[in-house]
């Protein structure tokens, strides 16, 4: 079982992790305020709180997760609305053979720096998008190690600079980098630390 595995059916407690779902939506809706998307995907979906506060942004919204337990709470979410609008997704983009579905919108919390391989996700981002599709990356700014508790073997979130130069590098053109969102944490030794989250926004080109 995974660490995600274990923390899902405590995860949609925690009122810090839903108000910063809510608020990081309303940052997305203002950002998009005058688009709406006909096929959407939120990858690393957990169990959907960000996608399903996002949703009337959508005609269709996809959640898809590595994790099984994370998955199976989104799943039960999706019963609350009319059928087929939103479907959750137990599935693994670097190991999975690509899925049918192309998407006009993808978009990711805290996801980015899990997967150690940024090039091959962007990629797999790229194929799955339609032409003129928008990816919308929302994660660490780079960060000293503090974030996590115990060993860690991501990314200590991600430099504007050369994010955007692997963004190129895959296909699309890098529009916006802007923070978004600021996670407080008490360390070990009583100290509240803030690390901010950025919002990028990139169009894919080709």
């Amino acid at each position: 079982m995974s660490d995600f595995d274990q923390k899902a059916a405590t995860w949609d407690e925690d009122p810090t992790k839903i108000e910063r779902a809510q608020t990081i939506a309303s940052r997305l809706k203002e950002y998009f305020k005058d688009k709406r998307f006909k096929e959407v995907l939120e990858y690393g979906s957990g169990t959907g709180l960000l996608g399903f506060a996002f949703l009337d942004k959508c005609d269709h919204l996809t959640l898809m997760d590595e994790s099984i337990e994370m998955t199976n709470l989104a799943k039960q979410k999706t019963m609350r609305y009319e059928e087929g609008r939103v479907e959750a997704l137990q599935y693994d983009l670097m190991n999975d053979p690509l899925p049918n579905k192309r998407f006009d919108l993808i978009f990711t919390l805290l996801t980015m720096h899990h997967i150690p391989d940024t090039n091959g996700i962007l990629e797999k981002f790229s194929k799955i998008l339609n032409p003129g599709g928008i990816l919308a990356l929302i994660d660490l700014e780079k960060e000293d190690g503090s974030f996590h508790d115990g060993e860690f073997e991501g990314h200590l979130g991600f430099e504007k600079i050369k994010l955007e130069s692997q963004l190129n590098n895959n296909g699309f053109e890098a529009m916006d980098f802007f923070e978004v969102y600021r996670i407080t944490k008490k360390l070990d030794n009583g100290v509240e630390k803030e690390y901010p989250l950025f919002l990028s926004i990139s169009k894919k080109t080709s």
